[in-house]
């Protein structure tokens, strides 16, 4: 087991963390790690990983008839996914955690049934955040009904289920999204909103009491294998149970100011450009698509369930191209190929007509179908580079996606009010292009 001041040697990372052996345990007996309560968890991915994404860029574009309008409400949403240690520290020191379950997906559907009947920005910020802050108490809460409740040895198992479930969510509800993407907003946030009613009866089955029966929980950023979960499917959203770790986010905050001048250091800011670089697109892309490249929210959202489809399986063949040829070889290649998706969006724009959709379409996909890449990458450079516990350390990776989401969320409405819609392609190009030079070399710092 790794302390706190314990840094392995690559040769000693690759023996000790296979990142592939929680993932064959739970392929050979997967009943033994999931519960009834997981669908409402599958549910919540449906709605905020697939649904909402597309959702509400396009209602509030329709109805504000402003560009900023959108970069506000997304913003806003992401801020209240910020609020998981604050659910984590309700749960853990009130004993809450059914009512606090239960209360997450109530605000949640609440949120989604009024959205619509807003008609203004302060009600849409007010019921953004409501959702944002109601995903990240579902999520907090779904992980803290694990490493509370569930023995030690099942906690990379259960919570790389959770992950599974909520990324099979995600395409599910990127399925639906088409279905309501052409004018019937209101009735596909509706959807939402019964969709997560639905969840809080499914979520009460073989749900934990609210006694913890572990005494370990509160050293989960030392104990919990974070290098075996990166194989397990996760989202490219604040969203997911990954990201709302209060244990590792709050511990990891402990460490942030030993981190400069160091190899973790300068990777951490690598992955903060990375996901400033890009949150103005994964804010704006349905409109994006649609208004520069002809290609429909039907059409975009179909491409991003299939490539988030296909992301399932790439998150095994990632982990097994980071054994073999190291995770910092491993995360330039998936900037290679994220940067690749975002100069074919920019160079369709001077094809011609019948070949614009097509290479747009193939950046799009590729712009997707790079996160399971960088994502196992990540992961196992945090977990690497760090001369702390790995969990800590996975607290500051979490720390500085969220903070660079919520800041690019903001920011792309100005860029795209004032230079248009290329403007968060060359705000992608630009922050991937960073991400790459400042993770250059990484590999050899601890060989």
């Amino acid at each position: 087991m790794q302390t706190e001041s314990h840094t392995p040697s690559t040769t000693t990372c690759r023996a000790t963390h296979d990142p592939l052996r929680i993932l064959r345990a739970v392929l050979a007996g997967p009943g033994r790690f999931v519960r009834p309560w997981y669908l409402a968890y599958l549910l919540l991915g449906v709605v905020t990983a697939g649904l909402v994404p597309v959702l509400f860029p396009l209602i509030v574009s329709d109805r504000a008839h402003s560009v900023a309008a959108v970069a506000y409400v997304m913003g806003v949403y992401n801020l209240g996914l910020l609020t998981s240690p604050l659910w984590g520290l309700l749960a853990e020191r009130w004993r809450l955690y059914r009512s606090l379950f239960f209360l997450a997906f109530v605000l949640g559907a609440a949120a989604l049934a009024i959205f619509p009947l807003m008609q203004h920005m302060p009600g849409w910020l007010a019921a953004a955040f409501v959702l944002g802050a109601g995903s990240a108490g579902a999520g907090t809460l779904a992980s803290l009904f694990v490493v509370d409740f569930a023995p030690q040895e099942e906690w990379e198992p259960r919570i790389g289920m959770l992950q599974g479930f909520n990324g099979t969510g995600q395409v599910v509800g990127l399925l639906l999204a088409g279905l309501f993407a052409h004018g019937q907003f209101d009735a596909g946030l509706w959807i939402c909103a019964i969709l997560l009613a639905v969840a809080v009866g499914v979520g009460g089955i073989g749900l934990p009491g609210t006694h913890a029966g572990t005494s370990v929980a509160d050293r989960v950023h030392r104990l919990l294998d974070v290098r075996a979960l990166a194989a397990f499917p996760r989202i490219n959203l604040l969203s997911g149970p990954a990201w709302h770790f209060s244990h590792f986010n709050l511990h990891g905050l402990r460490h942030a100011g030993g981190m400069f001048g160091t190899p973790f250091g300068r990777f951490l800011l690598s992955w903060f450009m990375l996901a400033l670089g890009v949150a103005g697109f994964f804010t704006y892309f349905p409109i994006l698509l649609a208004r520069g490249y002809d290609l429909n929210t039907h059409a975009s959202s179909l491409l991003y369930a299939a490539g988030a489809g296909v992301g399932i399986a790439l998150f095994v063949l990632a982990s097994r191209a980071c054994a073999r040829y190291g995770s910092a070889r491993v995360y330039q290649w998936g900037l290679a190929v994220r940067i690749v998706g975002f100069v074919l969006l920019l160079a369709s724009t001077a094809l011609p007509a019948h070949l614009r959709l097509s290479a747009s379409a193939v950046g799009f996909l590729l712009i997707v179908m790079a996160w399971p890449v960088l994502s196992v990458a990540g992961t196992g450079l945090a977990a690497h580079l760090a001369t702390f516990s790995e969990g800590a350390a996975m607290g500051l990776f979490n720390a500085s996606l969220a903070l660079a989401t919520v800041i690019g969320a903001f920011a792309s409405g100005p860029l795209i009010g004032a230079f248009g819609y290329p403007a968060i392609l060359w705000m992608g190009v630009a922050g991937i292009g960073l991400a790459s030079v400042l993770g250059a070399g990484l590999g050899k710092k601890r060989d």
